[in-house]
């Protein structure tokens, strides 16, 4: 169907859509097989990832009139509003209600979900039962909405729409660069390895701010490097003038922190690219040390999942990873550091939901509505901390077998202060690797 044309990736998405469409525009088709078109559809995601977009291509490819409900009115006047959409909707059948951003119909929460306005919607589709009436809606959050709410013959369907990523990602961004003059360095593939998981809003902006970024040089193509100032700016709140490396008086570490300093963020942050490449190779999109005003980090390392792991698997590659900082600081000078509480956070709270959640140091400690064992909490603490040790011996063994990429990358980020996946990879195949499994 032409009408999802508009919608750029999302083939999977696009064909269950268009199905649904189908259904509704060809209603006799289906009745000679005894059998009806779905009652309501729900597509949910996270904010941006065009679920909107999505319900009007199938609301014109369905070629019904929709009756459209957003939240716009004070809560008594907006359940009065949801009941009339409704009443109109029936009057007019066949036809579509969509219920734009349902789960801001009410200010409640997984706690509050029978509030006035989803008794209201859910008593509404009941009483449009067999009027030929489609329920469309969108949510970001559907946790706050009541499950009698969502359960089948109220909405049949529910369509989750994740951001882009892989080809979709690609497809997405190739379709927001058409009509910009870009520079021949432009990498359209990785920028959408370096915005893959993002949603098709965040791609648009992030596009959008390097040509602003080229425009204000007075360029007359858009470059690599503006949109590398973008994707730093939106994504970590940091901002790097392409002039900086030329400017000694503005760098972050020669003015204010010793070579010292420098050299041990970028060890620490080689540490994490390092066993990150080893374990899932072509994994790290950017490293970067200093040279950065505005952000409130010394470095960061940024990850993309290009092989789409198993959770598990990918779970473990993380945690490792994530000692990987302090590994490398610790290999090299012989110092465990501040700068790694953050890390030590995020890979405790990986471990301990591994132990929970996929008994991986026994069943007995699977956290499956046992709390009142007394003294669960302490094993599970306790295993915790001897799984992370073990991780932490693997992480520094990994970087002790790659010490000469270690070194290259240290050497490389402490020159350039930031490094993108190419770079890496050019580093990496200028070494002898010595592999590990996860």
């Amino acid at each position: 169907m032409k009408e999802f044309d508009k919608i750029i990736g999302y083939s999977s998405e696009k064909k269950e859509l268009e199905q649904i469409a189908d259904c509704l525009k060809n209603s006799d088709v289906y009745k000679k097989l005894g059998v009806n078109a779905p009652r309501g559809l729900l597509l949910h995601g996270e904010p941006g990832v065009g679920k909107t977009l999505m319900s009007a291509c199938l609301i014109e490819a369905s070629g019904r009139k929709a009756f459209i409900c957003r939240k716009n009115k004070p809560d008594g006047a907006f359940v009065s509003e949801i009941t009339r959409v409704f009443s109109e909707a029936k009057e007019n059948a066949p036809s579509i209600v969509f219920l734009d951003d349902m789960d801001k119909f009410a200010n409640g929460d997984s706690r509050h979900r029978d509030t006035d306005e989803y008794v209201t919607v859910q008593s509404c589709i009941d009483s449009i039962k067999g009027s030929d009436v489609f329920v469309l809606a969108t949510a970001n959050r559907t946790d706050c909405l009541p499950r009698s709410l969502l359960r089948a013959g109220r909405f049949d369907r529910r369509l989750r729409v994740s951001a882009p990523k892989g080809a979709d990602a690609l497809e997405i961004i190739s379709h927001y660069l058409e009509g910009k003059n870009l520079a021949d360095d432009v990498d359209k593939k990785y920028i959408a390895r370096l915005m893959d998981g993002h949603s098709c809003a965040k791609l648009e902006t992030i596009i959008n701010e390097a040509g602003l970024y080229a425009g204000f040089d007075r360029k007359d193509k858009i470059s690599m490097s503006h949109f590398m100032r973008a994707y730093l700016r939106d994504m970590y709140g940091e901002t790097r003038d392409e002039d900086d490396d030329e400017d000694d008086d503005d760098d972050y570490y020669s003015s204010t922190a010793p070579d010292a300093q420098l050299l041990r963020v970028a060890c620490h942050e080689a540490g994490h690219a390092v066993i990150s490449e080893i374990l899932d190779p072509g994994s790290v999109t950017l490293v970067s040390v200093g040279g950065l005003r505005g952000g409130d980090r010394d470095g960061f390392t940024a990850y993309c999942n290009v092989n789409s792991l198993p959770p598990f698997e990918n779970a473990v590659i993380r945690a490792i990873t994530g000692l990987g900082g302090m590994a490398a600081v610790e290999n090299k000078f012989g110092i465990n550091h501040g700068g790694a509480a953050a890390d030590l956070d995020s890979v405790f709270g990986i471990v301990s939901k591994m132990i929970e959640n996929d008994g991986i140091c026994g069943l007995h400690l699977h956290g499956y509505g046992f709390r009142n064992t007394s003294d669960l909490d302490s094993k599970i603490e306790q295993a915790t901390i001897a799984e992370v040790e073990k991780y932490y011996l693997k992480a520094k063994q990994i970087l002790a077998c790659n010490s000469e990429f270690l070194d290259k990358l240290i050497t490389a980020l402490s020159e350039k202060k930031l490094l993108t996946t190419p770079e890496i990879g050019e580093i990496r195949n200028s070494c002898k690797i010595v592999p590990f499994a996860a």
